[in-house]
């Protein structure tokens, strides 16, 4: 069993799991009933059976390893579709996400969803691939919203991906945004955003000091939203009508929903979007059109997205 860190303030066993490991309340809520979860007090350990039990300061929790519940059986429920492949080599896959499809499921027990990982699963015959031991998560460098499409990269070996996870932690940690330009990856959305009266000055000073950096707080409309700071530069007008602009967007942070928030913000919200918006009659007009990264050679590689 795996030793967790030790208890530093009373809580619900299940909120404890869920601050502790990538997986949610819900997933934990199946690994209890299975008494894979062990608690030890002082010189006692006893087996956890109810999700609201309640562990103590400085006490430990053991957990079973989660392998011991993905099975195949379990693997052969997840659905297989199809998923255009943009780009693929022996290291990395590129791939276009289609909208309503997420990047991940919320626990292995959320099976019927179709998502990335099940398809990534199925493309690549069953394979056991980097990062298997975060099975919800495996091979995901990165994550688009469920309502976006657009370029993804996948990892197929674990030197690509650690390769992958650099370029994108230094985008996180780097703290000026000479810094964060300076990073050799690059993400690029379209959105089409609806005119609304209260955006006309806005858009008038825009036209004339593209690229524009827009940086400020992002809150998602999620159900436990966190407060982060969010940099969104508008690069480019790619069309315009009398009702709709259409934007090319660079995006130097990765919060939730940070274009979305900040479009909306600025009285420009996208076109169909639900959440921030006023219509939901269509598919969310979010796509992230283009790629740029380094690859380990030092060379640069750019894969973009045909707009169709």
């Amino acid at each position: 069993m795996e030793q967790l860190p030790v208890v530093q303030q009373p809580q619900r066993i299940d909120q404890f799991l869920s601050k502790t490991l990538p997986y949610s309340r819900n997933f934990f809520h199946h690994i209890i009933k299975r008494w894979a979860v062990l608690i030890q007090r002082d010189s006692q350990q006893y087996i956890c059976k109810k999700k609201s039990q309640k562990v103590l300061v400085w006490d430990r929790v053991y957990i079973e390893s989660l392998k011991r519940f993905i099975d195949w059986g379990i693997l052969q429920e997840a659905p297989a579709w199809s998923i255009d492949v943009c780009f693929e080599c022996d290291d990395y896959l590129i791939l276009n996400k289609p909208k309503w499809v997420i990047s991940h499921p919320n626990s292995i027990w959320d099976m019927q969803q179709r998502s990335v990982v099940w398809w990534v699963y199925h493309y690549l015959n069953k394979q056991w691939l980097p990062s298997m031991w975060s099975f919800v998560r495996a091979w995901l460098i990165h994550r688009l919203d469920k309502e976006t499409n657009g370029l993804m990269i996948i990892a197929k070996t674990e030197i690509w991906l650690q390769h992958f996870k650099m370029l994108f932690q230094q985008k996180s940690i780097a703290t000026t945004l000479a810094d964060k330009h300076a990073v050799p990856l690059k993400k690029r959305y379209r959105a089409t955003a609806i005119k609304t009266p209260a955006a006309e000055d806005f858009l008038v000073t825009l036209k004339t000091k593209l690229p524009f950096t827009h940086q400020a707080p992002v809150t998602p409309k999620t159900p436990r939203p966190t407060t982060k700071d969010g940099i969104t530069i508008f690069e480019a007008i790619v069309q315009e009508t009398d009702h709709t602009v259409t934007f090319l967007i660079e995006i130097l942070t990765g919060r939730t929903h940070q274009i979305r928030v900040h479009l909306s913000e600025l009285w420009l919200p996208i076109q169909w979007d639900y959440l921030y918006g006023t219509e939901d009659k269509k598919w969310l007009q979010l796509s992230a059109v283009r790629l740029d990264f380094q690859d380990i050679d030092w060379t640069m590689r750019t894969i973009t997205l045909d707009n169709k």
